[in-house]
């Protein structure tokens, strides 16, 4: 039922507490509890879980946590992870991420494109009837001069 955990994955987990700890890898082993036997706080067991998240290439859940007590969970927990599919988890995350950025930059470039065409067809008529109403807002203001704002 239970499988027999890859020394090479315990002994890179054990390599990253013996660095954060500061000890010698020797002195740990899978069966370490992480708070009562290495004395990790909280803070700690998450900044150790980061740090095998980056070298195992993963992303540990916060609710998969609780489970994770001793090296040896931990390092059961990784094995688990690594084992599952590869080939489902790559492929759909390279594929809607290469469409989604396709049509996100070609969006971008069409809105640029009818903004840039916009810009110069909305100056031109905002100044049209800009100057159209000089005229009239002078005549409203009885003779009267005034500066036009901008």
């Amino acid at each position: 039922m239970t499988e027999p955990i890859d020394p090479a994955i315990t002994a890179k987990i054990i390599q990253a507490l013996a660095s954060y700890l500061k000890r010698d890898p020797a002195s740990i082993t899978e069966s370490h509890h992480l708070r009562d036997d290495l004395g990790l706080d909280s803070v700690a067991i998450i900044e150790l879980l980061f740090e095998i998240e980056e070298r195992f290439k993963l992303q540990i859940p916060d609710q998969d946590l609780p489970g994770l007590s001793t090296v040896g969970t931990v390092a059961a927990y990784v094995q688990r992870r690594l084992a599952e599919p590869k080939t489902e988890s790559k492929p759909e995350l390279a594929k809607p991420t290469t469409a989604a950025s396709k049509s996100k930059s070609a969006k971008s470039t069409t809105t640029k494109t009818a903004s840039a065409k916009s810009s110069p067809a909305k100056k031109a008529a905002s100044a049209k009837p800009a100057s159209a109403k000089k005229p009239k807002a002078s005549a409203v203001t009885s003779g009267k001069k005034k500066v036009a704002t901008r």
